[in-house]
Order: C-alpha cells, then sequence, then structure tokens
C-alpha cells in the first residue's frame, strides 16, 4: 500500500505530475508518469515542453471524440484497448489515427466494434452501379443530362420512369412469345420471328447507348442472348433456304442450334430483375462466387474420393457390380446432392457405409454456399434499404432556396 502523502512539498509533487485535458468538452485527468508508457504517441511526447505549456493554460484542450479519447486514456492506464460501442468504426479508426495508435492494438473482444462498418463505401458503390435508385420513378420519364442516359434508363432500369415500366411490360409480352413454339405446336413462326426483331433491336439500341460498352459486351446474361438470338436467326435463314433450294443442313448442326435457341430463356431474369428482391438476390450470388467456387471444387474432390472407394467395395465384394469410374463417380455426384435417383446403388457392406459418409458430407458442404449467399442477401438488401429511405429523405425534405431581397407588388 501506498503511503499517505501528508507534506506541503509531497502534495506540490503530485499536483506538478498531473496533467489535464478537455477533449470535446469533457476533461479528463491523468499523470505524466501514464502517458511515457507509450511514448512514441501523441500524448506520450507531450512531455517535452508540455509542462510549461500546461502552467500557462491549466490544460490541454483538443476538439475530439471524448468517448475514443477515454478508451485511449484507459489504454495508457491498463495497456487493454476496449472501443466504444456507440461510435462509428471509421471514426474508431480516424481517432486512433490521430492518437498515434496503431488499430492492430485493439482488444479481440471488441473488433467486432471496429470493422462493424468495414465495407460500406464498397458495398454502397456496387449498388449504385447495378441498381441505381430514381426517387421520382414515377414520372413520365427519367430524363437526364444526355439523351443516350436518357434511353438507357427507359431500356435498362424499369424502375426509372412510368415509360420504362411499360417498355418492360411490352419486352415481357416479346419474351412469353418467343417461347409459345416450345411449349405448343402450332405453327406461329410470324410471331416468333417479330419478337426476335424486338429482340434484335433492344440489344443494338442497349449497346450503342451503353455507358460501359466493354462491361455490356462481357455480361453473361448480354451474351446469352446474342448467341440464342444469332441462332434462330440462322435457323430461320436455314429454314427458307430448305423451304426454297431444298438444301438441308446435316442432323447435327441443326441439333446444335436447337441448344443454342434454349439459351433465350435467359431472358427472363432480365425481366426478374425489375423486381428488386430478385435483383437483389442476383447480386448476391455474383458476390458469392468464391464460396461458390469453393464449394463446387470441394465437392469434386469427394465425388472422385468417394466414387473410388465405392467403387472399389462393389467390385471386390460377394455381390459384386460392374461400375467403372465414371459411373461411381455420378453415383457420388447424386449422393451429395441428395438426389438419390437408385439406378445405382451399393450392394456390399462397405459400399452402404460409404453411401451414408458420402451423403452427409455432402449435407454439410451444401449449407456453406447457402450460409454465404444469405449473409450476402441479408447486408445487400439492409444496404439497400438505407439507400432507398436516405434518397426519399434527401428528396422530401431538400430545401428551397428562397431570395433575399423579395420586391412587393403594387397595388
Amino acid at each position: 500500500m501506498d503511503p499517505v502523502v501528508n507534506s506541503p512539498e509531497a502534495c506540490n509533487s503530485t499536483m506538478s505530475d498531473q496533467v489535464h485535458f478537455n477533449v470535446g468538452g469533457t476533461r479528463f485527468s491523468t499523470t505524466w508518469a501514464t502517458l511515457q508508457r507509450i511514448p512514441n504517441s501523441k500524448l506520450g511526447r507531450l512531455q517535452e515542453g508540455g509542462k510549461e505549456i500546461q502552467q500557462e493554460h491549466g490544460e490541454f484542450f483538443f476538439d475530439r471524440n471524448p468517448a475514443v479519447f477515454g478508451c485511449v486514456l484507459d489504454f495508457y492506464r491498463n495497456g487493454v484497448l476496449h472501443l466504444p460501442e456507440t461510435v462509428c468504426g471509421r471514426q474508431i479508426r480516424e481517432e486512433l489515427g490521430f492518437w498515434d495508435i496503431s488499430a492492430g492494438l485493439v482488444s479481440s473482444c471488441c473488433w467486432r466494434v471496429m470493422y462493424k462498418d468495414s465495407g460500406v463505401d464498397k458495398t454502397m458503390a456496387f449498388l449504385d452501379t447495378e441498381m441505381p435508385l430514381f426517387p421520382n420513378g414515377m414520372q413520365l420519364i427519367q430524363k437526364a443530362e444526355k439523351m443516350s442516359s436518357t434511353i438507357w434508363n427507359l431500356l435498362e432500369y424499369p424502375s426509372s420512369s412510368l415509360v420504362a415500366k411499360g417498355y418492360m411490360l411490352f419486352y415481357f409480352v416479346c419474351v412469353l412469345l418467343s417461347v409459345i413454339p416450345d411449349m405448343v405446336d402450332i405453327g406461329i413462326l410470324h410471331i416468333l420471328n417479330l419478337a426476335n426483331l424486338v429482340f434484335l433491336l433492344d440489344i443494338l439500341i442497349r449497346f450503342i447507348m451503353s455507358p460501359n460498352k466493354v462491361q455490356f459486351i462481357f455480361s453473361v446474361i448480354n451474351i446469352l442472348d446474342i448467341i440464342a438470338l444469332m441462332a434462330c436467326i440462322v435457323t430461320l435463314i436455314v429454314s427458307l433456304v430448305d423451304i426454297v433450294f431444298g438444301i438441308r443442313l446435316p442432323l447435327i448442326l441443326l441439333q446444335i442450334f436447337g441448344i443454342f435457341q434454349m439459351f433465350k430463356y435467359i431472358r427472363f431474369i432480365r425481366v426478374f430483375k425489375a423486381s428488386r428482391t430478385f435483383a437483389l438476390l442476383l447480386l448476391a450470388v455474383f458476390k458469392s462466387k468464391r464460396a461458390l467456387l469453393l464449394y463446387v471444387s470441394v465437392m469434386m474432390v469427394n465425388c472422385v474420393f468417394y466414387g473410388i472407394i465405392f467403387r472399389w467395395f462393389e467390385t471386390k465384394g460377394e455381390d459384386r457390380q460392374n461400375v467403372d469410374v465414371a459411373i461411381s463417380i455420378y453415383w457420388a455426384l447424386i449422393s451429395m446432392t441428395t438426389v438419390g435417383y437408385g439406378d445405382i446403388y451399393p450392394v456390399t457392406t462397405g459400399g452402404k457405409v460409404i453411401g451414408v459418409l458420402c451423403a452427409i458430407s455432402g449435407v454439410i458442404l451444401f449449407t456453406l454456399p447457402i450460409s454465404v449467399i444469405y449473409q450476402n442477401y441479408k447486408t445487400l438488401y439492409s444496404r439497400n434499404r438505407d439507400r432507398e429511405n436516405h434518397a426519399i429523405d434527401l428528396d422530401r425534405y431538400r430545401p428551397t432556396l428562397v431570395p433575399f431581397y423579395q420586391p412587393t407588388q403594387s397595388l
């Protein structure tokens, strides 16, 4: 226990060792010895001429956040840096940088507070690029500074204006007409040709008006749309040549063109993107591409592993089966995805045990991409809701400037 200080000299010495701060209107006190525990920091360097300044003014004043400064001062006292939960993570990092305290010294229990707002700007910029907001989207047309931007908004973003919503409805009807021949066996080739003409004009105009033509070309939806459109045009030309000249292409080429025409169903995704909920889901899947790639890689390894072991048990047992490597890998894939067609199944005891392990591992792995996609969707949905609310508030409470001088009307 420290001895009790009674002498005036000791009291004066203790008072001279104290240092006082006024941070944002809140007063803090500590000792110079405490600040010297981190000599290379901003507070640690105050002792160099700081005592004379304190004797003249009584305290040091900093116009900073007092909540973070209290945590910084506690770090000088006990060597553990905790953070307040009521302060934004970005502001905490700025305050720590001002006081020359490394963010790596934050205690692990406060990492969540430190990085809770990390990546918000990147997410908001991503949403602004993929899903721009139009607060006054109920007007007839969304006018922009350039005519190309106005046409681009009309064709690409149904929420921009009433005309854009009407065009998307017309586009949806054309998509339905283009897929009717696959569902009903009737001769409506002229309707199909008119729909393809709409798709051709749509993709040409969108490409011309696109602000980023490289991104437009490498879009998966646009690539598949172009392939389907080209396949339909080639099929039409081949049909006309067959009718006029009697020249028929090989059956394998016609089947390939038929497969390419199936890509036209990708146009439904563009229609469904008019719903912001579905668009956010697609963006969440896109942001989860690393988790999906990892899932596919692990699935491939597990399919080969369980397939080879399954084949070994089934070909070495008493009730042996003639299964090759490809069939055994196919069985492993069907089992891991919990489909289980029943066309291939284990007969031996060892094969049944491997089947159980294969199914369990598939169920466990299946939760990996689902959880990542859900978390990304939850984050995007929350950030997009904040954007929409902010845009509404900004448009609703936008101040109107009134001139200082208003001339009076003459009677």
